[in-house]
């Protein structure tokens, strides 16, 4: 076969992908922009809806109703999994978007504490619940929907646009966010300011409407859909997960230790380790945490190009144990100088490190299950381990810290979960279905 026919075969490959990327990277990124927006404003909503008088406990309330919504995803998983296995990949991902977007429009105008009293907290808890479902299948939707969609060779490279996704999403969090500090004072940040970013979330609806109006489910999902849906129903969809793929449930929840840990430590929990602990400026660590994030994204885009080529259980292997054995110097690092320079650089290491596991994470857990139970089992244990083991990640991670007085404990953290994560990695067989 000719070098030009390869050639042409890969760019006809990739301009069918375009439009799927495109859309699923959009409607991912809106899901997890929220989740960036409140981890910025931490502080501000924990003062506003759970005031106490100490800085700690009102981290600590706001990052509790932040873990509300984890716990949340696992429903969210059994509702979207069962639609997209039973009735659709798009049809999923169509629903999380609008159940996503509105939700996160309706934070902005939540009364706070002082105007309802305790009633802000529970309806701010509510609201992320609802949220949370959503997350439960939006997020796995779209690793499902381009895993599907992309060819047998480039399974981690179009799959890492999914993790990619929550970066942009995080990315355009942190831009809104920095742009609300530099125009507003810190009372007008506490009064107005906060609520904007949520409001504007609701342009989510016209991206649930093209994907609605231009997607195609994946054919591979299409080729099997009458049989598997009359053989699911059969047997009962959560019946069948469990009674013949319980290792790959398990497989995949024990994988995506590090995932759940590493991603809300990195994307919610240092934005105000860098405020309260190393007493940056909230304008640096906005700048901190968007250059940052723009290195976490192309990170994971190489994670999966490199796993396509070296081989997804090898490279996420070593990334395993490297940021085992590095994540206490990066932490020492960072609290040493505590400057604006150790805090970008330090974090920027365990991004990278955590990049090269991330990035073919997508490829690697659909690749544990067979189509006809793929996206229900990939919700559920996706969403159980994030509930699990990273809902109370940055909460856990300041409790250590006053608990021990330690400021560099997180990195133990780091260390457990990816410890668990090589221990499934030894186990799975690279390819195999469960």
């Amino acid at each position: 076969m000719s070098t030009n026919t390869v050639s042409s075969r890969n760019e006809s490959e990739f301009s069918k992908m375009k439009k799927v990327i495109i859309s699923c990277v959009a409607g991912s990124a809106l899901e997890w922009y929220d989740f960036a927006v409140y981890g910025f404003f931490a502080t501000i909503i924990g003062k506003l809806f759970f005031p106490s008088g100490d800085d700690f406990q009102e981290i600590i309330a706001s990052f509790g109703a932040f873990a509300s919504g984890l716990i949340a995803r696992p429903i969210g998983a059994v509702l979207f999994g069962y639609i997209g296995d039973i009735y659709g990949r798009k049809k999923a991902l169509v629903i999380s978007i609008y159940m996503m977007a509105i939700p996160t429009a309706l934070m902005g105008f939540l009364p706070t504490y002082e105007t309802i009293g305790i009633w802000a907290g529970i309806i701010l808890t509510i609201v992320r619940i609802v949220q949370g479902l959503a997350l439960g299948g939006g997020f796995t939707g779209t690793i499902v929907f381009l895993y599907e969609h992309s060819s047998p060779s480039k399974k981690s490279t179009y799959s890492a646009w999914a993790p990619f996704s929550l970066v942009t999403g995080f990315i355009l969090g942190a831009i809104v966010a920095t742009i609300m500090a530099k125009i507003f004072t810190p009372e007008q940040l506490e009064t107005i300011g906060w609520r904007i970013p949520f409001i504007i979330s609701f342009l989510g609806t016209f991206i649930a409407e093209y994907v609605k109006l231009k997607l195609d489910d994946p054919k591979e999902f299409i080729a099997q859909q009458k049989s598997e849906i009359d053989e699911n129903k059969k047997k009962g969809l959560l019946r069948n997960l469990f009674l013949n793929h319980w290792k790959g449930v398990t497989l995949i929840t024990i994988t995506d230790v590090l995932t759940a840990c590493g991603y809300f430590l990195i994307a919610i929990f240092f934005t105000t380790y860098f405020e309260t602990i190393l007493h940056l400026e909230k304008e640096s660590v906005f700048i901190i945490q968007s250059i940052n994030m723009t290195v976490f994204g192309l990170s994971i885009l190489l994670g999966g190009w490199l796993a396509d080529r070296l081989g997804k259980r090898i490279q996420m292997l070593i990334a395993c144990v490297s940021l085992s054995a590095l994540a206490f110097p990066f932490f020492d690092y960072m609290v040493e100088s505590a400057t604006f320079v150790s805090a970008l650089l330090g974090e920027m290491g365990i991004i990278f490190l955590f990049s090269m596991y991330y990035g073919p994470i997508p490829a690697t857990i659909c690749s544990m299950l067979p189509t006809r139970v793929r996206l229900i089992g990939v919700s559920i244990a996706h969403n159980f381990a994030m509930a699990a083991f990273g809902a109370y990640a940055p909460t856990l991670a300041t409790y250590l810290i006053k608990w021990s007085g330690d400021p560099t404990i997180p990195a133990v953290l780091f260390i457990i979960s990816a410890g668990l994560t090589a221990v499934a990695l030894f186990i799975w067989k690279e390819d195999s279905e469960y």
